[in-house]
């Protein structure tokens, strides 16, 4: 039955396959906008407060941003089995695996806080100024009591995203934002008996927006039909050490690639602290910017491996490169957007966070520099999302590891801090790094695409 299906199966047209990607990623980007919004708020807020306190939330954000995005990762793992068994027609399957998740996120939490405990030794190590540790520390406060959070939270979303049902998240971000904006505004600063708190007010704030989304998220799915052929709610259960295996083998390497991302853009502040506040400043609101522009691609990307995993089980392979090939293409053509705004508007841009003007020259370098390497990114991640609908994510963990720690980071490292090649260029070196690292990620990823994809068709 499923044979004759797919020989029978006819390909919808480019303008419709467009839409079906747009229909799954446009609720994702705006979740994804709302999400990384908070950090934008939060810098915004305490930006205010001096280059000291930007730094400090910059250099914490610096320390755990890469442990919840590796912990998002990882539970996106269950998003290609879930589009995989919808595309078969077997719904019944869904709910009791994806209930694991919770099991697995929850685990990653617990270490994870155990790595922010070692905050100290991490920025002593890195050779942060001793006056910073203890502002760092009081943010990190308040994420460390919000992080069990992301594991409950980034499982229900994996699920309604996996099932193609991506408005809930967009409403509960946008939620979750709003709660942020309010507490931010009265812990930061104080309001009646509430005293003024600073940076350990932002990461209190946090900590109550993290909450919050999975108490809402909770709630929509508990007490919404379209859950009832899943029903993830409806099978409590104690670890299944098999599934959870299963769904890691798929997401590990999946938040071990986007640790490695995210952690080369944030480790670069903490090798940067040296250098003094205005540099790390100055390199939290260019990378607080593309952190914003980086979700358009990686939400299509996010909706390609729901539409390629959907393609795959039930018109096969060919179905899921031509899913894959439409989708890269529609992610490469809205980066030349974000590219746009970057390059043409730095100084507009620079100016709603600080008005610094030393802060604001440098940040404008960045911009200009981060403009160049949106194409880059936006094939490096498009691919990584095609190849997560295949469940092909093994390879890429090396190749990130290769493209972003010895690519990227060295030569940034090389071009920032020593004179071997050009004179020491401070952080717009690791910028050019990053432009680097980028680059090769997106011709490797290219490359397995290519392999996966003539491997299935000899198959066939």
């Amino acid at each position: 039955m499923q044979t004759s299906a797919k020989k029978t199966f006819v390909f919808p047209s480019l303008s419709t396959e467009i839409k079906y990607l747009l229909a799954i990623a446009l609720p994702i980007m705006g979740a994804q906008l709302a999400q990384s919004g908070m950090g934008v708020i939060d810098t915004l807020m305490v930006g205010r407060l001096g280059a000291d306190h930007l730094a400090a939330v910059a250099l914490g954000t610096s320390i755990w941003m890469p442990l919840f995005l590796f912990l998002s990762g990882v539970l996106l793992g269950l998003t290609p089995f879930i589009a995989q068994w919808l595309g078969a027609d077997t719904p019944q399957k869904v709910g009791p695996f994806a209930f694991q998740g919770f099991w697995l996120g929850l685990l990653i939490s617990m270490l994870s806080i155990g790595v922010m405990l070692f905050y100290a030794d991490i920025l002593h190590l890195m050779e942060v100024p001793d006056h910073l540790v203890p502002l760092v520390g009081d943010y990190m406060l308040g994420i460390m009591i919000g992080f069990p959070a992301l594991g409950f939270y980034q499982t229900m979303r994996s699920y309604t995203e996996g099932l193609g049902f991506t408005r809930p998240v967009l409403l509960i971000s946008v939620g979750m934002l709003l709660f942020n904006l309010v507490a931010n505004w009265v812990l930061i600063y104080g309001m009646g008996p509430i005293p003024a708190l600073g940076v350990m007010g932002c990461g209190f704030a946090t900590a109550i927006a993290m909450w919050t989304g999975v108490i809402l998220l909770w709630c929509y799915i508990r007490f919404n039909h379209r859950y009832k052929e899943t029903r993830l709610l409806d099978h409590p259960a104690l670890p299944r050490w098999s599934d959870i295996k299963e769904m890691s083998g798929v997401g590990i390497p999946i938040g071990i690639a986007i640790f490695f991302e995210v952690g080369l853009f944030t480790t670069i502040a903490l090798f940067i602290a040296r250098l003094g506040s205005t540099q790390v400043a100055a390199h939290q609101i260019a990378l607080n910017v593309t952190s914003v522009t980086f979700m358009v691609p990686l939400s299509l990307a996010m909706a390609l491996t729901v539409r390629v995993g959907n393609g795959i089980g039930s018109a096969g392979y060919g179905y899921g490169k031509r899913i894959s090939l439409v989708g890269t293409g529609c992610t490469v053509f809205a980066c030349f957007f974000t590219a746009g705004i970057m390059y043409f508007l730095p100084g507009m841009i620079a100016t709603l966070y600080t008005d610094q003007a030393e802060v604001i020259a440098l940040a404008i370098t960045l911009l200009h520099l981060a403009a160049i390497f949106q194409i880059s990114d936006a094939l490096q991640v498009a691919l990584s999302g095609a190849l997560r609908g295949y469940k092909d994510t093994q390879i890429i963990m090396p190749i990130t590891l290769f493209s972003y720690w010895v690519v990227g980071m060295g030569l940034g490292y090389i071009l920032s801090l020593t004179d071997l090649i050009v004179p020491a260029m401070g952080v717009a070196g690791f910028w050019y790094g990053l432009i680097a690292g980028l680059s090769m990620a997106a011709v490797l990823l290219g490359w397995r695409f290519f392999v996966t994809n003539r491997k299935h068709a000899t198959a066939v």
